[in-house]
C-alpha cells in the first residue's frame, strides 16, 4: 500500500506542479504591447519587446481519397458478400441437408430481405472504411478490411466446398460418418 501511495504522490508532483508553475508564469507575464500602444502616441513597432500577433492561415484539411488498394479491398468485400448470398441461397434450397449457422433462419429464408441485408453490409463496410480513412487511420482501415476479407473468404469457401462436395444428393439427407 505504501508503494501505491508513494507512486501516486510522485506522479502528482511530476505531472501537476510543472504545469501549475507554467500557469503562474503565464499569469504574471507583462501585458501585451498592443494595449500599451493604444494609450501612447508611439507606433507599436517602436515599443521595446512588442509582440505582434501573426495572422494565421487556416489551411483546409486535405481531402482523404481512396487509393487503388483501398478500392480493391472494398471491391473484394462486395464480391464476397454477393458470393455469400448466392451460396447461402443455394444451400437453403435443400433444407434437409443444409442449415444456416450464423444468421436467423427467418432472414435467410426470405430472399429479398437477405439480399437487402447483404447489400446493407456492403454499404456499412464502405462507410466504416471511409470514416477510418477520413480520420487518418488508413492502416487500421486496411487491417480491418483484410480481416473481414479473410473471414468472409473462409465462410464463402466453406459454403462452396459443402455445395460441391455434397450436391446433388442421391436421395434422403446426408449421413456423415
Amino acid at each position: 500500500m505504501k508503494i501505491v501511495c508513494s507512486l501516486s504522490l510522485f506522479l502528482l508532483i511530476v505531472v501537476v506542479l510543472p504545469s501549475r508553475a507554467q500557469q503562474v508564469a503565464m499569469v504574471e507575464a507583462p501585458a501585451p504591447a498592443m494595449h500599451a500602444a493604444a494609450n501612447s502616441a508611439e507606433p507599436v513597432s517602436a515599443l521595446p519587446g512588442a509582440v505582434m500577433p501573426v495572422p494565421s492561415r487556416t489551411a483546409l484539411p486535405e481531402r482523404q481519397s481512396f487509393a487503388v488498394e483501398d478500392w480493391g479491398l472494398l471491391g473484394g468485400a462486395a464480391v464476397l458478400r454477393f458470393l455469400d448470398y448466392k451460396s447461402t441461397v443455394k444451400c437453403m434450397s435443400d433444407p434437409a441437408n443444409f442449415h444456416e449457422v450464423e444468421l436467423p433462419n427467418a432472414l435467410v429464408h426470405n430472399d429479398p430481405a437477405f439480399g437487402a441485408f447483404e447489400a446493407g453490409m456492403v454499404g456499412v463496410n464502405y462507410y466504416a472504411y471511409r470514416l477510418f480513412v477520413r480520420h487518418h487511420h488508413r492502416t487500421m482501415a486496411r487491417l480491418g478490411q483484410e480481416i473481414n476479407l479473410a473471414a468472409m473468404g473462409w465462410t464463402v469457401g466453406r459454403n462452396y466446398y459443402e455445395i460441391n462436395e455434397f450436391w446433388p444428393r442421391a436421395s434422403g439427407p446426408l449421413v456423415r460418418h
